[in-house]
């Protein structure tokens, strides 16, 4: 989320193990189903995308790239929950709030420089407190990282899209995918692009021509195929922005089915001018990439959704909606009819949001009651 644009800002027993939407990437790249899931959130976050990176000298082990296996949506359809954060501590916190364990983290890597791109900081030399990597070690089938990255370092030149497109960056990629393997994180959901259709991120902002939007579809199939280095188990998550900002439907921006497992709309509660929570609805409804569309897309596709960032957002500038317990409970029942394979909070004030759950207690409750313990939106099993 970011708000310099207008239309997005921004128990007990064991659990079973979860489903996973990829073949797995062995020797000559023959796919296999894996398992995994159910672990840790958050409850304060932040999101930083220059934390510190010294990549590691992977040695790839070169293999044959498939296209994806078909894994029916309702078979993905783990409804697991997370939250935004980079502090383990914080995750943990959020657990407590929230009264059951949770089953993915979302993290933002940096984007300073190529190295920091192919080394996550999460991954190699983590900050104390905020080593992921240990995270998803220590319950690999219960923790699941989903990594936000972007596609190219800050201040790119205009034409960066054609030059990945035509093959310049893989072996970027090809480091980036063996940095995690090696560190344990070779069954993480990967974002590459994240909320490619909104402006505010030049660094992998789709295009304003269709020429640039063509070459830019080219050079995110070129990442998946670069980083499914041999052990690799990623899903791939195709994340757009809700809204219109720029004509383009997600139908002229999807990259293929070959190279997506998930697709994914970050929805905010902000610049939205009717006050009233049914109007308000109604009009998000109205736009281009909609969360009905992106649903009802995902289904065409045969494809569950995510929500990888969602959140209330404070009133004022943003037109924020402030403590919605309507707008809690819109969002709840849309992930509760559809194909989800996860969803994350954004419980911070970053990035103008403005305020946490614990700034709406009656947002709160709400969320309480439907992804708390004994929540209706909750993985079958947690």
């Amino acid at each position: 989320m970011d708000t310099t644009h207008q239309e997005s800002p921004a128990t007990g027993g064991p659990k079973p193990p979860r489903k996973h939407g990829r073949r797995k990437v062995i020797g000559a790249g023959v796919g296999v189903l894996a398992a995994a899931a159910a672990g840790a959130g958050v409850w304060w976050g932040t999101r930083d995308t220059s934390g510190p990176a010294t990549p590691a000298a992977p040695q790839p082990t070169p293999h044959t790239w498939q296209p994806r296996a078909h894994v029916p949506a309702a078979d993905l359809d783990s409804k697991w929950i997370g939250v935004q954060t980079h502090d383990v501590a914080v995750a943990q916190q959020f657990e407590d709030y929230l009264g059951r364990p949770l089953n993915c983290v979302v993290v933002f890597g940096a984007e300073t420089d190529w190295p920091a791109i192919e080394g996550p900081w999460f991954a190699i030399d983590a900050p104390q407190g905020q080593d992921w990597a240990q995270w998803v070690r220590d319950d690999p089938d219960n923790h699941t990282l989903v990594i936000s990255t972007a596609m190219v370092p800050k201040n790119p030149d205009d034409d960066w899209r054609a030059r990945g497109a035509a093959g310049e960056y893989d072996e970027h990629w090809v480091k980036f995918g063996q940095n995690l393997v090696d560190a344990g994180l070779g069954s993480s959901i990967v974002r590459i692009g994240w909320e490619l259709n909104g402006k505010w991120y030049a660094t992998h902002y789709v295009g304003d021509t269709a020429d640039k939007r063509e070459q830019w579809k080219e050079y995110f199939r070129r990442i998946v195929k670069a980083m499914e280095v041999e052990g690799s188990n990623f899903e791939v998550d195709f994340n757009i922005a809700e809204g219109p900002q720029n004509s383009v439907s997600i139908e002229d921006l999807y990259p293929g089915d070959d190279y997506v497992d998930v697709i994914g709309v970050d929805v905010y509660d902000s610049y939205i001018s009717p006050i009233d929570p049914t109007a308000r609805w109604q009009a998000k409804d109205e736009k281009v990439n909609s969360i009905s569309a992106v649903v009802d897309f995902a289904a065409s596709r045969d494809k569950p959704v995510s929500f990888p960032e969602w959140a209330m957002v404070a009133s004022g500038s943003t037109q924020g909606g402030g403590d919605s317990p309507e707008f809690v409970n819109q969002m709840a029942d849309v992930m509760k009819a559809a194909n989800l394979r996860y969803q994350a909070y954004f419980n911070t004030p970053d990035g103008g949001v403005g305020m946490t759950l614990a700034d709406a207690p009656n947002g709160s409750e709400a969320f309480l009651k439907r992804f708390g313990a004994s929540g209706d939106v909750v993985p079958d099993g947690s």
